[in-house]
């Protein structure tokens, strides 16, 4: 805009001296003109000149003198005053200077001395300017040259021309009048003022190595470099082309080569950068409502802690209000921006020394932007289609997260940061294990319908990922689904919600919400928790054998160690395996040394084998028949390996009628398993022992049960049997039967047995 109003002003100039120049010319003498020299043909005073065409007046010579010289045919005009009027008569520009010489016979005209051009503009309103109604233009220059054979004018001298707050320099000056172009040969340079007294503003200051106005085809070339520069505002490019209307008013501007912007202030810079850059005006208030940027776009702001680049190959601009300002922006091709921001300041634990910024990296094939009409900061941000998002955290525990959607919509603050990114579906995260992650460590991947993103507003760190809808959860052989998921990036901590299940190749656990802890590779099941886990078949197991039994569990709380291999049960634990059926209050299990320990008050059911004894026995319990044995502890720790489980602390076994008492039990199974379950086999007990039959008590030291025969052998104390009927007896050991009344005594050597019988009354 700046450019056309030099264009303009000097454009006026050359056209009212070519006006004069190329006219045949009419005279006017005044009377007492004084003698001529010797080589002088004629001398004339008040000369005056009018060219008219059709009747009306085109423009006026006024001439204080004349003098025509014989010998070089040249006539010499002195204090010489234009007035141009113009086709129409509409233009009133006055040009002066004070000696011309005027070459008859050639038709050249040269004005050695200062050249001034008072003129008023084209139109009432100069574009960008801030100009109303007619304004004045002056243009100050010398020793204009007219050369009429190819009616070109020009000068090497310095021009300068103002209008109002506008003024310009260049050095050097063509203009053709056939054609209708204008050059301003070099070191072009303009100024604008803006603002007002009471709110003054930095002027706009453009520079150029050359100008060219084309009148006919409404255009205006600079050769570069070309800059214009505000303040801290600044544009260059290697060249610059300006088109305009019929009205001398800019409708598109071109910036060619190397086109770049800057901007900065107290709180950000701004660069940006492409091969061509294009403006366009709107037609009816001629301001900047639309830019375009094409190949090799790049674009960097910086701001306190942070800083933000952009690739693409296009970038497209609109703009609104009187003064232009941002309305809302497309970039297109191969997008890709980048942001780094300093680390959470408030992490539990502080980053270590020398952790760079958080670094995010936004790619897709084309991202829309909406800025506001207040701050003109951008307000939100949205792709067209798929779209990717890496962000790299800053500290070094934590690996990069790889974000895709089908389409991402980002929102931000007042101050231009960003708030909250939403992706739609399908969308999809991976979770890269850090650079110093064990070796074998896999990245983590979920999916699900919708995402949000909510970022730090401080330092624009990601804070939080919530994912919902068909939620799907992959971390190696470890697989999770729920309706939702939420994930700390604080604490690296996913929780899911509604119906969450994990499973992986031998367990599955549901309940009514799920937290996996990636940093200490953790699960966490609150709340109606429901586990199944699967055995490993034996070493050398057929493959087509019966697979193991699951062993299932319920309780109110779980707590799995992946790494360890452990897991706590806690809060109305209920587990079973076929039939063998434990309850307490925890439960703890380790997979790899395949054992498990119970909180307090537990107590288990298995079954035993059916009796294989004496005809009474078989007659009680038909063979194949199983009986249950229930046991109650303190506390029972089971080992896989040899098939035993301990319980300590107030032991009672309970077996169809018998019970066993004791500080320490320890029970063993059959090796294989059953359709229902494993087998006892057999018991031993320790510590206080006390067998409980009706009509007879046996107490000992330590005590050995036999589930087949239903033999209970008692030792250490002695032990003593009491029975009501046949009285008491003891031994070194004694043997008696669950389902008879047999009984067998072993004194030993040293210690005779020993029987006392009622006498009935």
């Amino acid at each position: 805009m700046l450019i056309v109003v030099g264009g303009i002003s000097l454009t006026a100039l050359v056209v009212g001296l070519t006006y004069w120049f190329s006219a045949d010319h009419g005279t006017s003498r005044a009377p007492n003109t004084p003698s001529p020299a010797a080589d002088v043909k004629q001398q004339n005073s008040d000369y005056t000149f009018t060219r008219s065409d059709q009747g009306h007046p085109v423009f006026t010579v006024h001439a204080a003198r004349t003098v025509s010289y014989e010998e070089s045919k040249a006539t010499m005009l002195e204090d010489v005053m234009v007035q141009v009027y113009g086709p129409k008569g509409d233009r009133g520009d006055i040009l002066r200077t004070h000696r011309c010489e005027y070459n008859a016979l050639s038709g050249d005209f040269l004005a050695t001395g200062p050249v001034q051009i008072e003129m008023s503009a084209h139109s009432s309103n100069i574009p960008g300017s801030g100009l109303q109604g007619k304004q004045r233009i002056i243009v100050d220059t010398s020793r204009v040259n007219y050369h009429q054979q190819d009616q070109l004018a020009q000068t090497d001298e310095p021009v300068k021309f103002n209008m109002g707050p506008a003024s310009g320099t260049a050095q050097g000056m063509r203009y053709q009048i056939r054609d209708g172009w204008l050059e301003l040969k070099h070191n072009v340079a303009v100024d604008l003022k803006q603002g007002t007294e009471k709110a003054p503003e930095p002027p706009i200051h453009l520079t150029a190595s050359a100008l060219r106005y084309d009148k006919d085809g409404g255009s205006v070339a600079l050769n570069g470099p070309v800059e214009v520069t505000q303040g801290n505002h600044r544009a260059i490019s290697d060249n610059a082309h300006i088109e305009l209307d019929d009205y001398n008013r800019v409708s598109r501007i071109n910036l060619e080569g190397h086109a770049k912007g800057f901007d900065a202030n107290d709180l950000r810079s701004v660069e940006m950068a492409a091969d061509h850059v294009r403006g366009d005006f709107d037609a009816a208030t001629h301001q900047l409502h639309h830019l375009t940027a094409e190949e090799n776009v790049v674009g960097e702001s910086k701001s306190k802690g942070s800083i933000s680049h952009l690739a693409a190959r296009q970038f497209d601009m609109d703009f609104s209000g009187k003064n232009p300002q941002p309305l809302n922006g497309v970039a297109r091709g191969d997008v890709h921006i980048d942001a780094q921001s300093q680390p959470v300041l408030n992490l539990a634990e502080k980053p270590a020394t020398g952790n760079g910024p958080e670094k995010k990296a936004l790619t897709a094939g084309e991202v829309h932007f909406d800025f506001r009409p207040d701050t003109h900061g951008i307000k939100d941000a949205e792709t067209v289609g798929a779209g990717t998002l890496v962000v790299t955290p800053s500290d070094p525990k934590t690996g990069e997260k790889v974000i895709t959607a089908g389409q991402f919509l980002m929102a931000f603050n007042t101050q231009g940061r960003i708030e909250s990114l939403r992706g739609t579906a399908p969308t999809k995260v991976l979770f890269r294990p850090p650079a110093a992650a064990p070796t074998g460590s896999t990245t983590q991947q979920s999916t699900a319908d919708h995402l949000d993103a909510v970022f730090d507003a401080g330092t624009q760190t990601l804070r939080e990922l919530r994912q919902s809808g068909h939620f799907q959860y992959l971390d190696g052989d470890r697989h999770a689904t729920a309706d939702d998921a939420h994930f700390d990036s604080q604490t690296q901590v996913v929780q899911l919600f509604g119906h969450p299940e994990v499973w992986d190749a031998t367990s599955r656990v549901k309940s009514q919400k799920m937290t996996l802890d990636n940093r200490t590779n953790t699960s966490i099941g609150d709340g109606k928790v429901q586990a199944t886990h699967l055995r490993s078949p034996a070493p050398g197991a057929h493959p087509d054998a019966t697979p193991p039994l699951p062993t299932n569990v319920l309780a109110d709380k779980m707590v799995a160690h992946r790494q360890s291999q452990t897991i706590h049960y806690e809060g109305h634990v209920r587990a079973w395996q076929g039939t063998d059926v434990l309850e307490s209050s925890a439960l703890d299990v380790d997979r790899t040394q395949k054992r498990m320990s119970s909180g307090s008050q537990v107590a288990t059911t298995f079954l035993q084998a059916a009796p294989a004894a004496s005809p009474q026995a078989r007659s009680l319990h038909p063979t194949g028949a199983a009986r249950p044995v229930t046991v109650h502890a303190d506390f029972l720790e089971y080992f896989d390996q040899g098939r035993r489980a301990r319980y300590k602390g107030n032991v009672r076994m309970v077996t169809e009628s018998t019970i066993v008492q004791s500080d320490r039990l320890d029970v063993y199974f059959t090796q294989g398993d059953s359709a229902e379950g494993s087998e006892v086999d057999h018991a031993e007990a320790d510590g206080h022992v006390k067998v409980t039959q009706p009509g007879r008590v046996g107490t000992g030291d330590h005590g050995q049960y036999f589930a087949g025969p239903g033999k209970i052998i008692l030792t250490g104390g002695p032990p003593v049997l009491v029975d009501e009927e046949k009285g008491s007896t003891t031994g070194q050991r004694l043997t008696f039967f669950i389902h008879d009344d047999r009984l067998f005594v072993d004194g030993g050597d040293q210690t005779p047995s020993l029987s006392k019988h009622r006498v009935a009354p």
